[in-house]
């Protein structure tokens, strides 16, 4: 037997009241449709708030990508601006190399383009074989002018030459003898400089040199300054090129105030104007 229900409305006090009569089976059905529909309706609003969120979500990972290729494009125009830069200096290093006398043959190359997965290794690669070789050009450079500096290649005073290095006559005898240097007029108390740098071996009085000094030079060279008025220096000094060694006099065998000045390389005597760059 079907059960019914009966509702009443009362809109006021003063209104008739109405009455409306239900089945049980359809209030329990009128529950059911609205719990579904509740249930459907919280199921779309979760899924519309998903769908918000994903679209969010998307919605950064395109800015994302997008300032991540922006970033990939800058950071290979940086790479191929040092791939550049590095590919320059590697020429110029090459061309050091072949001034400073440091032969390329037999050496492992590097260069080429910079991969980005290895550009990091690449870059450090590079940056290592590169500092190797600006290192060797570097100590030969320091070779080559410590050769350079210590090389008598300067006058050491200006003045007249008067008498050169070889045979000559002697100013004394008249007779003939062997110049071992060059005798150079100049005023008295001209300074006298030394020709390369070196290590003061002698200073003093040397007999017809008068006052001297000699250098030793790190060449195998030696220097010799005669005829001195005074001596600036000690022994055991250190000196470079162009230091005042002294002032020019007429002290031992001379006739007047001159610079005698000596090359020699071992037990050689050498012509000091081979040596001389600057004479004039």
């Amino acid at each position: 037997m079907r059960k019914y229900n009966t509702i009443i409305f009362v809109p006021h006090a003063k209104a008739r009241f109405r009455k409306l009569t239900v089945s049980t089976r359809f209030l329990l059905l009128s529950g059911a449709a609205a719990a579904l529909l509740g249930a459907c309706a919280i199921g779309f609003g979760w899924a519309y708030l998903a769908s918000v969120g994903r679209d969010r979500e998307y919605r950064q990972m395109v800015a994302e990508n997008s300032r991540l290729k922006s970033s990939t494009a800058a950071l290979r125009q940086k790479l191929e601006g040092i791939s550049r830069t590095m590919g320059e200096i590697e020429s110029r290093t090459r061309r050091l190399a072949v001034v400073a006398g440091l032969a390329d043959v037999g050496r492992t190359g590097v260069g080429g383009p910079l991969v980005e997965s290895s550009a990091g290794t690449d870059l450090a690669r590079w940056s290592d074989a590169l500092g190797t070789r600006l290192s060797e050009i570097e100590t030969q450079f320091d070779r080559r002018s410590a050769i350079v500096s210590s090389t008598p290649t300067v006058a050491p005073v200006r003045g007249l030459m008067n008498s050169g290095f070889g045979s000559r006559v002697d100013p004394f005898t008249g007779a003939g003898a062997f110049h071992p240097g060059l005798d150079i007029s100049t005023r008295r108390h001209e300074p006298v400089l030394a020709t390369a740098a070196g290590v003061v071996v002698r200073s003093g009085w040397a007999g017809d040199y008068g006052k001297l000094v000699e250098i030793a030079h790190g060449t195998g060279f030696t220097t010799l300054y005669g005829h001195l008025d005074a001596i600036l220096v000690r022994e055991g000094q250190h000196v470079q090129r162009g230091e005042r060694v002294g002032l020019v006099g007429s002290t031992g065998r001379s006739t007047g105030p001159h610079l005698h000045y000596e090359v020699r390389r071992g037990d050689r005597t050498l012509n000091p104007l081979e040596y001389i760059l600057d004479a004039q």
